[in-house]
């Protein structure tokens, strides 16, 4: 970014006896000691660090890290300096008791966490069936946290200043990697989006934080209308999955715009798997980089949009443990 700054000189009345010589010396010495006081804040313009961002996420697929207790995954996380968990809860693998005290184990390390879920086939119902009974199975664990919570306060006899709760959920739907969208990507983008404006309603009657996931292509490939409908009605944030090393600024160029203008919140993702070949190619992740080379990037991301708030996020935990395990 170019500091640009501008000399303003008035007219000036001098005495008739004023040599051209002495003219000339005199302003010399007024532009001199302009340049003198400007360069010290032009300076401090460009050197001065850019504000840390409040929000650093971690994505966290496995359910069965809810049932453990070494606490090792929110170690990692306030090693990292990260304060903001996306978690996949299950029925199946995460006992009631331990979700919740897993969750207010959270809020006492000053973590914040959504329930991470989603598949491909819920984006081909435009009723958003699927996706609304995702944001009703968040609204119930958050009963039965609140249920086993009190449960152990009131048995032990603790006061307590909040009732532990998920933030929110995260959709990850991710509805381009379908047959059908190769078919028709616009019906899909359309039924994907119509799904997510109902769910969003519905989160918002009790009061959860919708958080959808997105590729940094859509508006490159044809789906920017669908795009802005997605960001306007259908969620507070999006995630992009800014997945293409060294292009991350040009990437969200779009998604910067829309989100500024709807005023929602913008989480741009670094993925830490290694390739594979098949998903996952050497371009789109940053684990043969390392994490100074992530912070660096991001850096510049907020840098080249210094108006709008970005937050970071990891993907995904494992990956990161290996990572630091290296």
């Amino acid at each position: 970014m170019r500091v640009r700054k501008r000399l303003f000189c008035g007219n000036q009345t001098r005495p008739r006896a004023l040599a051209k010589s002495g003219w000339l010396y005199a302003l010399t010495a007024v532009l001199c000691a302009a340049l003198l006081f400007a360069t010290p804040r032009l300076f401090a313009q460009r050197t001065q660090p850019l504000a840390p961002s409040s929000d650093a996420g971690l994505f966290s697929w496995s359910a069965e890290e809810v049932n453990k207790t070494d606490g090792k995954l929110f170690s990692l996380m306030k090693q990292e300096k990260l304060n903001v968990l996306y978690q996949s809860f299950s029925d199946k693998n995460s006992r009631q008791e331990q979700m919740s005290i897993f969750v207010e184990t959270a809020m006492e390390e000053g973590i914040k966490v959504y329930h991470l879920t989603g598949d491909p086939s819920w984006g081909t119902d435009p009723k958003g069936e699927r996706l609304c009974q995702a944001v009703e199975e968040a609204n119930a664990y958050n009963r039965r946290i609140k249920r086993k919570f009190l449960e152990r306060r009131e048995k032990d006899g603790q006061r307590w200043k909040e009732i532990p709760q998920l933030a929110g959920i995260v959709f990850d739907v991710e509805p381009y990697i379908l047959k059908e969208w190769d078919k028709d990507p616009e019906k899909v983008m359309n039924s994907f989006v119509s799904g997510m404006k109902a769910a969003y309603a519905l989160a918002q009657d009790y009061g959860l934080e919708v958080i959808v996931c997105v590729p940094w292509h859509y508006d490159q490939n044809g789906q920017q209308g669908g795009l802005e409908e997605l960001i306007k009605s259908g969620c507070d944030s999006i995630a992009v999955m800014n997945y293409y090393r060294g292009s991350e600024i040009k990437n969200i160029a779009t998604e910067v715009e829309l989100v500024k203008k709807y005023c929602k919140g913008l989480i741009t993702i670094y993925e830490l798997q290694e390739a594979d070949g098949r998903g996952v190619r050497e371009i789109n992740t940053y684990a043969g980089c390392g994490l100074d080379a992530v912070k660096k990037n991001y850096d510049g991301v907020r840098e080249a949009y210094p108006e709008q708030r970005i937050s970071l996020a990891y993907h995904d935990y494992r990956a990161l443990k290996g990572m630091l395990e290296r």
